[in-house]
């Protein structure tokens, strides 16, 4: 245990008892897991993500094929089949049900800030540790993460807990630790590919040249190591790619993996920085003490080998990213409980060494940020109760008192030198705020999710007119998820045609500028039912619909028939 010892940065712990150890980390995990569930019953799915892998959950089940995910009857290739078999499992305990399909985030962000616990006491020493899964547990990104029904607050766990075994490694050989490492790359890539890897292997490759510990990956075991993960992985990939006859590879690599490295795949392009910048929201308030935290970490690493790791685990996520085109705020999420790490470590050391945190390297640009950040954040909550209405005007109003109310306490805490006590209150108000924001203010916008509306509507419309439901332009996934069943899609004018003909009325919602060519055809009675109106988040704009009920005409009167004008 040398090297760990050696790199404990503060006084020794004093021993405590397991069941205070134990009863700590309850409480930790209760904590997360609460923030992470709240309100996910009461939210439905958002698209355009979650709807796809609660729908693919549900098709599997329906199947009985565990092998071959699909959605809405069509292969979906986009991920490995990991999570499909988790949120299965989930959804058998939680219901089919936005509350079961985000179970397994949920559980996994809960699992990452206890792993997070544990490495920091055996890296940092107890108190740092504890700190650290506070920060975790209450950072924005990471509790909105786990409260999707995605991958990545699962790939995250597996991360965090392939870097635990990479440090335990550290300080002595451990057949154990180096067979988890294994048995969580391979987990990781079964759940999103070889991102995973590709993220320790970087993390580690900057770690070493910064003076992080090294003797880990000679202790790796990377024969039998390989050959592990080879058994666990590859059966599922040959089995889908016999099935689907390569089409997988072609579209999990080439299309998702290439194209994603080498364009802004569904203009998600963003400038460089992207993730510093948006990491300023993303992981607010800690975001701001980040550049404390850095300075110090990068000042003292030669000494303390903690600080190289975690450095390494922070900055060769960020490079490797801002090489890849395609940028969205989640890919970061890996890097963030080495921020929480390192954040927590420089709060300890600003406490120890008495000092106040402008005297701290940075100290007065992290300050400067934390007020900015804070202030805005408030404005914008205020801004947002004069644009909104109805019932999500309260739970803004509350956030944006509680907002400015904590960053004026925690700037005042900080100036006066009471860096701990600054910090707890800052945990205990943005877990305030976690909660408020899942049980309150999501909820509250229900009434306005226009796609949720369009597929209840279009299903009701269905039921009533006895027609069959089909999508045309707007085909957000959460319609086919509120459907509860595939829905097929208007493909071309013949197709819908000689649907009409063969199988009677069909129902759909329509673009105004889709409706023209209906009123044309002689052979189909055209009726609008409903107009809905409304915005839509995934494409960010405003837009109208018509829900559009298609008859076949009798031919004797196709010729004389009027038909109807669009108003």
């Amino acid at each position: 245990m040398e090297a760990i010892n050696s790199s404990v940065i503060g006084p020794p712990d004093v021993p405590v008892p397991f069941l205070r150890k134990l009863t700590e980390a309850a409480l930790i995990g209760l904590l997360a897991l609460t923030l992470n569930l709240a309100g996910n019953a009461r939210t439905t799915l958002w698209d355009r993500d979650e709807p796809r892998y609660a729908g693919c959950v549900r098709e599997m089940r329906a199947s009985g094929d565990w092998i071959h995910p699909t959605f809405n009857a069509q292969p979906r290739y986009d991920k490995p089949i990991l999570i499909y078999w988790l949120m299965l499992i989930a959804t058998e305990l939680g219901g089919d049900n936005p509350f079961g399909a985000r179970l397994v985030s949920a559980v996994a962000g809960a699992g990452t800030c206890l792993v997070v616990w544990g490495l920091g006491r055996r890296m940092l020493g107890a108190r740092a540790g504890r700190l650290a899964a506070l920060i975790l547990a209450t950072a924005p990104i990471m509790v909105v993460e786990s409260k999707l029904s995605t991958t990545d607050a699962t790939l995250t766990l597996w991360i965090v807990g392939a870097q635990a075994c990479l440090w335990l490694l550290s300080a002595r050989p451990s057949k154990l630790a180096a067979a988890g490492f294994w048995t969580l790359m391979a987990l990781a890539v079964l759940t999103k590919g070889p991102i995973g890897p590709a993220l320790i292997a970087m993390a580690g490759l900057v770690s070493w040249w910064w003076g992080g510990p090294t003797a880990c990956w000679s202790r790796l075991h990377w024969r039998w190591g390989l050959a592990g993960f080879v058994l666990l992985t590859a059966p599922w990939f040959v089995a889908v790619g016999l099935i689907s006859h390569g089409e997988f590879f072609r579209v999990a690599m080439g299309n998702h993996v290439l194209r994603r490295m080498t364009s802004g795949m569904e203009e998600h392009g963003a400038f460089p920085g992207y993730y510093i910048v948006t990491s300023l929201l993303t992981f607010h308030p800690w975001s701001a003490l980040l550049p404390a935290a850095l300075w110090g970490g990068w000042t003292r690493r030669r000494a303390h080998p903690a600080l190289g790791f975690l450095l390494g685990w922070i900055v060769g996520p960020l490079i490797l990213l801002e090489c890849v085109q395609t940028k969205l705020v989640h890919y970061y999420l890996p890097a963030f409980p080495a921020c929480a790490l390192l954040t927590a470590w420089m709060i300890g050391a600003v406490t120890r060494e008495e000092v106040n945190l402008r005297r701290w390297p940075l100290g007065r640009l992290s300050l400067g940020i934390l007020a900015g950040v804070g202030i805005g954040i408030t404005t914008a909550l205020i801004a947002a109760l004069v644009a909104v209405h109805g019932p999500t005007r309260w739970p803004c109003l509350a956030l944006a008192a509680l907002t400015g109310t904590v960053t004026l306490y925690a700037l005042e805490r900080f100036q006066k030198g009471s860096t701990a006590r600054a910090a707890h209150a800052l945990v205990a108000a943005w877990a305030s705020i976690m909660v408020l924001v899942g049980a309150w203010l999501l909820p509250s916008a229900e009434p306005y999710r226009f796609a949720r509306i369009v597929a209840e509507r279009l299903a009701d419309q269905a039921k009533k007119q006895k027609a069959v439901p089909m999508l045309s332009t707007f085909q957000e996934p959460s319609i086919i998820y509120v459907m509860g069943h595939p829905v097929d899609t208007m493909r071309s004018r013949a197709e819908l045609l000689e649907r009409v003909r063969r199988e009677g009325p069909v129902v759909s919602a329509l673009l105004p500028e889709e409706i023209g060519w209906l009123l044309g055809e002689p052979q189909v009675e055209v009726s609008f039912p409903e107009t809905l109106r409304g915005f839509n988040l995934s494409k960010g704009r405003t837009e109208t619909l018509r829900l559009t009920l298609i008859r076949w005409r009798d031919s004797t009167v196709a010729g004389r028939a009027k038909q109807p004008q669009v108003k």
